[in-house]
């Protein structure tokens, strides 16, 4: 199972590798008509926007993954080996669920919202907003995977 979850995190920073450069080249290419030859691409702040909302989402658990999120570790550092590891589990629960609660409820505000289209591209925001879900689902996998392990 080990194996099969680096991959995923391996495709999943290719991935987030493919995206961070499609929005530098969509960016230096929006810039460069837009000051050069005063034009645009339609719906191109758009895509950016929706590549960056996936590379922070997916980045977000594969931070989780990597055991690099967020953390303010001066106090359980103070304890023993074996607390800090029982507070290790106990944080990871608690961020299990967090992510679960967000992908829960993440569906059934993309049922309410999700149909109503983005103003340039034309596509429904279900594209962006789908997002939010798999992230919880990325996230939530990797603090189980972690727990296992």
């Amino acid at each position: 199972m080990t194996t099969a979850v680096d991959k995923l995190t391996r495709a999943l920073e290719g991935l987030i590798a493919l995206l961070l450069f499609g929005m530098f080249s969509m960016i230096a290419t929006l810039v460069l008509l837009r000051y050069v030859f005063a034009t645009t691409i339609i719906g191109g702040n758009e895509a950016t926007i929706v590549a960056f909302i996936y590379t922070t989402a997916i980045g977000a658990s594969i931070g989780i993954a990597r055991d690099e999120h967020i953390a303010i570790s001066y106090f359980v550092e103070k304890f023993s080996a074996d607390k800090q590891q029982f507070l290790q589990k106990v944080r990871l629960v608690l961020l299990a669920l967090v992510n679960a609660a967000i992908a829960y409820f993440a569906f059934a505000w993309i049922s309410r919202t999700g149909g109503f289209l983005m103003p340039t591209l034309g596509v429904p925001q279900m594209l962006a907003q789908i997002s939010v879900p798999l992230s919880g689902i990325l996230s939530t996998m990797y603090c189980l995977v972690r727990l296992l392990r």
